[in-house]
């Protein structure tokens, strides 16, 4: 009690009273001038002495033991009354000359203060003080740049600026920036918008400025945007900018001064520098350098002026005394430091004495101070408690009254209301019931059927029945009359005796009255003498009856009396007590008045007695003298005897200690031997050493022989152990760190590599972006070239049916992009940069920034999107410009390669989903809806992932069970199945069947093998739909999750539009549109979705159609019936099938978010280490443009809508085709960024400062090890933690390395690489306190969560690549998908291709009927001509004159030539080759030189195709131009007979 509370005690003042030591230790870690500074004492502390030392302090150190206190404290003694104390001189910031040093105002004021100012501040707060300001230093220095610009612009207009810290706003109006024009070049015309309703009108100031730039000159690397300054984006920027245009204008000499320096000259308050600089965190804009900006213009640094020659000053004796005091400073101040420990330690001394002598009534003063406090505090509470019990009480009382009351007085007012919505209630159930009603009896459409019919059945029964009997009972009526004619007489009979019965009625009274009188008396005598037989046994009956009732009334009065038992003992023992406290009070009344007497009465029996025992006691002793000295030789005995016991024992128990000093004994004997050896043995020392080296060698080498013989026989096994064990180490370790809640230091650190990126993954991004890149270009190209097969096929389809001509198959085959081969070259996408500064100004430069945000919006903002679907359907759009939008959209989303384009395509979905079912009213509705975003979902589907699930899922039944079982056969129709026996017993008798092939299906199936083969095919189709079961419960979990998403969304929003519908028939609606949609496609065309490698027959194609008409039976929730009426025997096992699909439907609907499954929030792209890439055409971003511009209203109502002002933005689409009609007409890269982000988080300091105290602590503990991580951060730091520190350093934080650090991605204001490891340790801790006080981590736990945190980042990283793996390797498959394709379609065009020349070489060689030529014309003399030179060309030659063909329109002009000319010249068309042309000019025989050129029949399409009018030939010979419709309808006549061109 008295002891333990001593140490805390004294500990506690100590501590409180000590702060010298305090700082003093601390100090040490900063340097010695810290620990002798008098400031260095804290005044704060209630027992803290004062940094100045009185006369009466000094004069008690007379007696010290050190001389120099007992001289002080003579001193003291012979002063008068003056104080020893001195002031330190004002710090200053070491290595920065010019520069004030950053304090507090009420620090900064000189260094003229007292000493009490100066004596609460120790030397170490102040430059601790410093430590934490010096963040706020670029708050500062930029602040004095403010104010140079202030400055500098207050100079040119002469007009006064707001203060330094307002002027960021000040400036955001221009009008600073147009005066500063205004005042340069006043003879400007200009306007300057100032007043603040013309808000909208201040960006036209800064346009001001801007035209003022440029005008200077001023290099774009110094110029800023208006945003930057209009909306706050980068402030720094625009001061940046003032300056650059402050030292230009003084370099071309517009300005004859420079702009100032302040920097050090400056003071501001603590929280205008806290404020700024957190602004600029908060802004995350990068600090642009001040320094060096006149050497960039080249201006002439400032002369410094030159000092003026100071008078060599005159050493006063004050000064001289000042002096000499701060030589011998340092030995006052250590001086001063012990005199005030000494002084403390006195003070001490005596509180502690004072203390322990009154520790005991301390003890008693403060148990009774915490007894009276206890009850007066408990008193309070209970007196508290009943007040406050009373209150509730009473105020929950009032509150349920007033409440019931409100609640009855609401009811009654709202009766009317309530009752009809009761009514509204009650028939929307009504309703949803009878459509439940409706929806099982459609289920059960075929058994409501049988049962209505046996319904009608009865009745018409009934109906015969009563007919019948109405008939049997009209013959009868006869008997009926006879029977009432009977019933007449017989009752005219009995009123004719009750008639005579009646007038005899008072004699027949009085005979009966005799009768039972003599019977009553009869009677009574029988019972009188039976009664007296048994007169005995009554009487014992009597008296039993009697005792019974006795007995049951007592024990009725005992169990009263029990139950009164505790009363009557409680009353008979109060009875008692009364009657003895008045007895007890007789007898005191009596004792009292009879006191004295009784009182001197037993004074002098007691003397006697005593008297009478000592007498007695002094005779017995008398009487036994000899046994007592007995006594007493024993006793003195018995106590030597147990002293030499106590001696024994103390001797057994330290028979250690007495071993002990017998084997020291032993030992010294044994040393003194020892010693004698060995001094013997010294004179052989060298012999034996070299013996004795010799012998361990021998043995060490025989041991590692051994040991290395052993390895080498093992070695295989030895590292089979070593790998296993490591193996399980590692894994365990990396359990730990997946599995585990709290995984130790030495597992994160083990794992902390796995953070990092390394060239591999920096390859595998590189490999992911090319090859989706690939896949966007195969697809456009791919669609292109299906289209264009397509066309084709339909064009030479017509062309066999002759329903046009070669004419137009060749058109089309060559105007689609001139040569249909180019189609599959599958080039790259071209790498042009769209920003490239040669091929584009800054205004298509801006337009591009727009693009790009619209396809942001567009992507991150479904409900545009969404409710444009709704619109095209509402719009009822062609199909072809559905799949071109479709197209469109899919290119939109990248095709969803990537994990972002994925989510965001199925978020569309499902909110285009939403959109439709928000405009549909009932559930038939949107069951009979043609929605938009099915094709979305159609496209999203045939991704190689979902040809891989279906291949799974779907292939080995279709292949083990109809591809390979050629006998399968599961026709269901008992017709078909009738004709097959007939015909196979035909050919198998070779004779007439004797069964007839008329009959309809009813007797049919009553044919015995029949039947048989028709249950037979019934029991395949069973087992092969349930063998689809099996699977598609096998591989639920492997269908894709955006299908399963998409379903999920789908239940729930049915389930929260048509509430009223039942939850079961929507999860059936949802599963039979994820069959018809997703399923159902595969099953049926299994080589199209590459199920199957190869086609099915007709055969297999009947099979795989039964099994899909059962499957979407099932998934339709009906049982055969109608005209499936042959398959109702499979309606028990559809059944069964609906229930068992419905438990598939609930559990594929049962996933997590599509943010959870693909980590992704609001905030991703805005803190993504790399913004997301669309890779597109212009001519798609113009088509996408124009349609959403076209239904704008509908897209987006409100007028503020972030979209309109995009819009607004880009402009008009023509305007933008022409000004980006430079950019690449290929693919190009849009990088996408988000428009106006309102969106913060707000916890993004936090989570900021959380990421940099984990990157700091990821390389911390690579450097130390601990048990937790609190100890790691407490641990002092060697020399060998900061070389391993610096090699971390080199390795990985250096520029040269080509390594990426964890969380390297991260925008962080602090640089590792550049701090030292104790500045990397201090900020940790200064972090992780700061996350403690906000409730982030917390030291009860060592700051476990930040471990936690890391290892989740560990595993997100490891999921991430495999994510990244996943995704590379369905890039890979559908870019290998695409080349199969590609391939097909480029065998199938070859083949149109081969087909289409075969019938132009046909057509061209073919010579029909030989024309007639006039002879003597020119055409007759040509061919003559030809004939007899041997020149005949293969396909013909026709010659016309120039001016022939000029009159016809062919020729417009021929270059060199006048039209007088024409009919001169002449012009020869001819063909030796297919599809090539040759045209010579002439001048009458003789040849033009150089006119004469080669003309393919593509070009003259192609030409056609892109609308050119005129086509030039003969380069050398004179320009012709000739047109190009007409020359093509002349060369279709003349060579391919096509008298319809």
């Amino acid at each position: 009690m008295n002891i333990s509370p001593q140490p805390n005690l004294r500990g506690t003042v100590s501590s409180a009273t000590s702060p010298t030591r305090d700082v003093h230790l601390k100090s040490n870690s900063l340097g010695r001038s810290g620990s002798i500074r008098p400031r260095s004492i804290a005044t704060s502390t209630p027992n803290a002495h004062s940094s100045v030392i009185s006369t009466p302090d000094l004069t008690s150190l007379e007696h010290s033991s050190t001389s120099h206190l007992r001289n002080l404290s003579r001193f003291a003694q012979n002063q008068d009354g003056e104080d020893f104390s001195l002031s330190s001189p004002a710090p200053s910031v070491a290595g920065l000359s010019g520069r004030r040093q950053l304090k507090r105002t009420d620090s900064t004021r000189g260094g003229k203060r007292s000493v009490a100012n100066n004596a609460g501040r120790s030397a170490w707060e102040e430059r601790n003080w410093m430590d934490k300001q010096r963040k706020f230093l670029a708050a500062y220095e930029y602040l004095c740049h403010i104010g140079e610009a202030k400055e500098w612009i207050e100079d040119v207009t002469h007009n006064p600026l707001p203060p330094i810290v307002q002027l960021e706003e000040a400036l955001r109006n221009g009008i600073a920036l147009a005066e500063v024009v205004q005042a340069i070049q006043p003879t400007r015309p200009m306007r300057i918008f100032r007043h603040q309703r013309l808000q909208f009108r201040h960006s036209d100031n800064i346009a001001v400025f801007f035209d003022f730039l440029a005008d200077v000159q001023l290099p774009e690397l110094f110029r800023f945007e208006l945003i930057d300054l209009y909306e706050k984006k980068n402030i720094p920027k625009v001061i940046y900018c003032i300056h650059a245009l402050s030292w230009l204008l003084y370099r071309k000499g517009i300005i004859g001064f420079r702009i100032g320096n302040l920097v050090g000259q400056l003071e501001f308050e603590h929280h205008e520098l806290e404020e700024m600089q957190k602004g600029l965190d908060k802004a995350g804009v990068s600090m642009p350098s001040f320094s060096g900006m006149g050497a960039t213009f080249g201006a002439e640094p400032e002369p410094e002026p030159e000092p003026e020659p100071e008078p060599e000053p005159v050493e006063t004796e004050e000064q001289r005394v000042q002096r000499q005091l701060a030589e011998i400073g340092p030995t006052i101040y250590e001086l001063q430091a012990q005199m005030r420990g000494a002084l403390v330690r006195i003070r001490l001394g005596n509180m502690m004495q004072n203390l322990w002598d009154g520790e005991n009534w301390l003890t008693d003063l403060q148990s009774i101070v915490r007894g009276d406090w206890a009850r007066q505090v408990i008193e309070y509470r209970l007196n508290m408690r009943r007040f406050a019990t009373n209150i509730q009480s009473a105020a929950r009382g009032y509150i349920v009254r007033h409440r019931q009351r409100s609640r009855e007085q609401q009811w009654h007012r709202g009766a009317q209301e309530v009752i009809s919505i009761q009514a509204l209630v009650r028939a929307r159930k009504s309703r949803a019931e009878t459509q439940l009603i409706k929806t099982r009896i459609r289920q059960h459409d075929h058994g409501v059927r049988h049962f209505q019919a046996a319904v009608r059945g009865a009745l018409q029964r009934r109906i015969v029945q009563d007919t019948y009997e109405e008939t049997r009972v009209a013959g009868q009526s006869t008997d009926r009359v006879t029977a009432a004619i009977r019933g007449m007489l017989e009752r005219r009979r009995i009123q004719e005796e009750e008639a005579s019965l009646q007038s005899r009625l008072s004699e027949i009274i009085h005979l009966q009255s005799a009768v039972r009188g003599l019977n009553a008396r009869k009677r009574q005598q029988h019972d009188t003498s039976e009664l007296d037989k048994a007169s005995s046994a009554i009487k014992i009956l009597q008296s039993l009856a009697r005792g019974l009732v006795l007995r049951r009334a007592v024990q009725g009065k005992h169990d009263q009396l029990l139950q009164h038992q505790v009363a009557v003992l409680d009353i008979q023992s109060f009875i008692r007590g009364q009657a003895e406290r008045r007895r007890f009070h007789d007898v005191l009344s009596e004792l009292s008045s009879s006191n004295d007497s009784v009182s001197d009465f037993q004074s002098a029996s007691r003397a006697y007695l005593f008297r009478q025992q000592h007498a007695g006691n002094l005779q017995a002793l008398h009487q036994q003298t000899s046994r007592i000295l007995l006594l007493q030789s024993y006793a003195r005995g018995a106590a030597i005897r147990e002293s030499a016991d106590e001696l024994r024992r103390e001797l057994i128990s330290n028979t250690a200690e007495v071993v002990q000093l017998q084997a020291l004994g032993r030992a010294m004997a044994l040393r003194i031997d020892v010693g004698t050896l060995l001094s013997q043995l010294e004179d052989e020392e060298p012999s034996i050493e070299a013996l004795q080296a010799a012998a361990r060698g021998k043995l060490v080498r025989a041991r590692f022989r051994e040991k290395q013989k052993f390895f080498k026989a093992n070695m295989e096994k030895v590292v089979k152990v070593q790998s296993f064990v490591r193996a399980k180490l590692q894994g365990e370790a990396y359990k730990s760190l997946t599995s585990g809640k709290n995984p130790p230091v030495g597992t994160v650190k083990g794992f902390v590599h796995l953070l990092n990126d390394s060239d591999f993954d920096f390859d595998e991004e590189v490999e992911f972006e090319r090859l989706r890149k690939t896949v966007v270009q195969h697809v456009r190209q791919n669609e292109l070239a299906d289209q264009y097969i397509t066309q084709l096929d339909i064009k030479i389809a017509l062309l066999v049916k002759n329903k046009i001509t070669l004419d137009e198959v060749v058109k089309h085959q060559r105007h689609f992009g001139g040569d249909a081969g180019r189609l599959l070259t599958n080039k790259e996408i071209s790498s042009k940069d769209p920003f490239d500064l040669k091929a584009l100004n800054k205004t298509s430069r801006r337009k591009l920034e727009h693009y790009q945000e619209f396809f942001f919006v567009l992507q991150t903002q479904p409900h545009y999107l969404a409710r444009l679907f709704r619109r095209i359907r509402e719009q009822a759009t062609a199909e072809k410009e559905c799949e071109r939008i479709r197209h469109l959209m899919m290119g939109v989303f990248g095709y969803a390669q990537k994990r972002r384009e994925e989510y965001y395509l199925i978020k569309l979905i499902t909110r285009s989903m939403r959109e439709e079912m928000d405009h549909c009213h009932s559930m038939q509705e949107y069951l009979r809806g043609s929605f938009f975003w099915s094709k979305i979902f159609g496209a999203y589907v045939k991704s190689p992932r979902d040809r891989k699930y279906m291949r799974d899922t779907v292939g080995p039944i279709i292949k083990e069970n109809i591809v390979e079982n050629p006998e399968l056969d599961l026709e269901s129709d008992p017709m078909q199945i009738y004709l097959s026996a007939i015909e196979n017993e035909q050919l198998r008798t070779g004779q007439r069947s004797l069964r007839s092939p008329d009959i309809p299906r009813e007797e049919a199936i009553r044919d015995e093998e029949t039947r048989r083969t028709f249950i037979v095919h019934l029991q395949d189709l069973r087992d092969i739909v349930d063998q689809c079961f099996v699977a598609l419960e096998d591989q639920l979990h492997k269908m894709p999750f955006g299908v399963r998403y998409i379903a999920q969304q789908m239940f729930e929003g049915l389930a929260s539009t048509f509430q009223h519908e039942d939850q079961g028939r929507i999860l059936q609606v949802v599963g039979n549109w994820l069959w018809k949609s997703y399923l159902q496609p595969a099953l049926v065309e299994p080589e199209k979705y590459g199920v199957i490698d190869r086609g099915l027959s007709q055969e297999h194609k009947r099979n795989v159609g039964e099994v899909a008409k059962v499957f979407g039976q099932i998934a339709a929730g009906r049982l055969f019936g109608g005209e499936n009426a042959f398959l109702q025997p499979l309606n028990s096992f559809v059944g069964e099938s609906i229930q068992r699909l419905s438990d598939i439907w609930s559990n594929l609907i049962d996933v997590p978010s599509a943010e959870t499954q693909f980590d992704i929030d609001e905030f991703n792209d805005l803190y993504a280490r790399t913004k997301p890439t669309l890779y597109i055409k212009m001519a798609d971003i113009f088509s996408i443009h124009h349609l959403v511009a076209g239904d704008m209203p509908a897209i987006c109502p409100n007028q503020d809508d972030v979209l309109r002002e995009v819009i607004r933005e880009l402009g008009s689409v023509q305007n933008n085709e022409h000004e980006l009609k430079h950019v690449s007409t290929s693919e190009i890269c849009l990088t996408l960024n988000p428009k106006l982000h309102d969106k913060e988080d707000p916890d993004a300091d936090a989570k900021t400062l959380f990421m940099e105290t984990k990157r700091c602590v990821l390389y911390i503990i690579r450097v130390q090890s601990g048990g937790n991580l609190m100890e790691i951060m407490v641990k002092p730091i060697t020399m060998e933690d900061e070389d391993r520190w610096a090699t971390l350093v080199h390795d990985e934080l250096s520029t040269t390395s080509r390594r990426r650090g964890a969380y390297s991605e991260s925008t962080s204001v602090i640089d590792i690489a550049s701090m030292s490891y104790a500045e990397l340790k201090r900020t940790a801790l200064e972090n992780i306190l700061r996350l403690e006080q906000i409730g982030r981590l917390t030291r009860h736990n060592h700051y476990q969560d930040l471990l936690n945190d890391i290892a989740v980042d560990i595993r997100t990283k490891h999921r991430r690549r495999i994510q990244r793996q996943r995704e590379l390797e369905g890039v890979r498959l559908t870019l290998a998908r695409l080349n199969d394709q590609a391939s097909y379609l480029e065998q199938q065009l070859k083949t149109y291709n081969d087909y289409i020349e075969q019938a132009m070489v046909t057509l061209q060689n073919k010579k029909g009927k030989k024309r007639f030529l006039m002879p003597f014309t020119k055409q007759w003399d040509h061919e003559r001509e030809l004939q007899r030179s041997g020149r005949v060309p293969k396909f013909g030659s026709f010659k016309y004159s120039a001016q022939e063909l000029a009159n016809r329109g062919i020729l417009v002009a021929w270059k060199g030539y006048a039209e007088r000319q024409f009919q001169h010249i002449d012009l020869t068309i001819s063909s030796n080759e297919v599809g090539v042309f040759t045209l010579e000019g002439s001048n009458g025989p003789i040849a033009i030189p150089g006119a004469s050129a080669q003309v393919p029949l593509d070009d003259l399409l192609q030409a056609q195709f892109n609308n050119t009018q005129h086509l030039e030939f003969f380069d050398r010979g004179g320009e012709v131009r000739c047109n190009v419709n007409l020359f093509l309808h002349l060369i279709m006549r003349k060579f391919y007979k096509d008298r319809d061109s």
